[in-house]
């Protein structure tokens, strides 16, 4: 697993192993409430750049990187809904699929049904962003081996972490007009991404609708939270 360290609530940085083959990291213990706006986002970041590795199906079996125990599947229940992680069962730490990290924290929504309408229709075919397995859209929303429901990016979610950010920053240090205009930029392109629609009748979110424009080739093999997250860093620019 590659380690990352990212920015924590109370100082010092928070060491992250992750595992982008497998779309999984590895959080010892509290380290998943300690994660920082801007070290979210700068998780949100490495995802990015790593969206075309390739990428292996999450293994039924899996083990404590710490005491080699074998892992149990446990399912909770926070303020954005259910989700889901491999705990180890003498406290070192769990592992977490990226997608139900997001759940966790409230990044990603379900998708309504004018969304999944235009997906099917224009997708056919998406990866599980828990485990990997493919999910035929002509069958359902939801992955038929490991039961999670497919999900995007929450851009509401996403302008909350990005003012949080913009707020903390602007604590710390003197506000440049160049600094400014960034930030501006930044909270304009959030903005675009919720209310930007093809027409003033569709009431689907135009996240969903710009992944759904791609072209049909390019998402076969790939997920739809990487492609949310990937149009993310593209509106960020």
């Amino acid at each position: 697993m590659d380690q990352l360290e990212l920015e924590g609530k109370y100082g010092p940085d928070i060491e992250v192993d992750v595992c982008f083959a497998c779309h999984v990291l590895w959080l010892d213990r509290r380290e998943s409430i300690q994660l920082s706006a801007g070290g979210t986002l700068e998780l949100f970041r490495a995802l990015n750049d790593h969206r075309d590795d390739a990428r292996h199906s999450l293994r039924e079996s899996t083990q404590c990187p710490r005491c080699e125990e074998r892992l149990a599947h446990m399912n909770d229940i926070g303020k954005g809904g259910r989700f889901s992680y491999f705990r180890c069962p003498s406290k070192h730490g769990r592992l977490t699929p990226f997608s139900e990290f997001l759940k966790e924290k409230q990044f990603v929504r379900a998708l309504n049904p004018l969304e999944q309408q235009r997906l099917r229709a224009e997708i056919k075919q998406v990866q599980c962003s828990s485990c990997g397995a493919p999910v035929e859209l002509s069958e359902g929303f939801a992955c038929g081996h490991c039961g999670s429901a497919l999900t995007v990016l929450d851009p509401e979610a996403v302008g909350r972490t990005l003012k949080e950010l913009d707020e903390a920053q602007a604590a710390r240090t003197a506000v440049t007009p160049k600094v400014a205009e960034a930030r501006a930029r930044a909270m304009a392109a959030m903005e675009n991404l919720r209310h930007e629609r093809p027409d003033p009748y569709d009431r689907s979110n135009s996240l969903t609708f710009s992944i759904g424009r791609a072209d049909g080739s390019s998402m076969r093999g790939g997920d739809l939270l990487s492609a949310s997250i990937n149009l993310l860093f593209r509106a960020l620019g």
